[in-house]
């Protein structure tokens, strides 16, 4: 289109061009431990005292706002599933991961990744959390039960109330990468 103008008008006549719009600045791309170092000092400083600290009835509840479909919120709790067994410990861990897209919000629910994941995921992780099936790796079943997955817009829905941890690195890719670095050097 020659103009925002033009393009803005296209808008409100073509509901096909809104989904492509929407598909296009939903980035959706991600990995499982994105940023590997980021992901270690989340379970040194963060998870891992977060679950020694708890009590044994208490719930630890997280939310993963902008989850795409799933890596990071796997990651997450992987971190958990870790941590729990260096401490010798079990807590009831429920992450609610969210998003804006239904589709990726459908293919985190099914927990299935193909062999890319290999790069991103150790071999012992992968034994440890991963099923090999049909070329590709399914989510191991005591894992994905601290999962539940919604759709969810976090500018327009209320936000999750008594959460424990919010991770929203996805969410904040969208605004700016500087930004999330800063952001998590406040906590780091």
């Amino acid at each position: 289109m020659p103009t925002i103008e033009a393009y803005t008008d296209l808008l409100s006549v073509n509901a096909e061009e809104v989904k492509t719009l929407g598909r296009e600045i939903l980035i959706g791309v991600t990995n499982f431990f994105r940023d590997s170092e980021y992901f270690e000092a989340l379970k040194n400083e963060v998870i891992t005292p977060m679950v020694k600290d708890a009590k044994e009835t208490q719930s630890i509840r997280v939310w993963d706002a902008g989850c795409s479909t799933g890596e990071e919120a796997y990651s997450v709790a992987i971190l958990f599933s870790e941590a729990m067994e260096e401490l010798g410990i079990t807590r009831d861990v429920k992450i609610f991961a969210t998003d804006l897209d239904v589709e990726a919000i459908e293919r985190a629910s099914k927990g299935f990744y193909d062999d890319t994941i290999i790069t991103d995921v150790s071999a012992a992780r992968i034994n440890k959390f991963f099923i090999r099936r049909n070329g590709g790796f399914a989510i191991a079943k005591d894992l994905r039960r601290m999962l539940v997955f919604a759709p969810h817009n976090i500018f327009q829905d209320p936000a999750f109330g008594r959460v424990d941890l919010i991770v929203c690195r996805n969410v904040i890719i969208y605004f700016n990468s500087d930004l999330q670095k800063n952001i998590f050097s406040i906590f780091h």
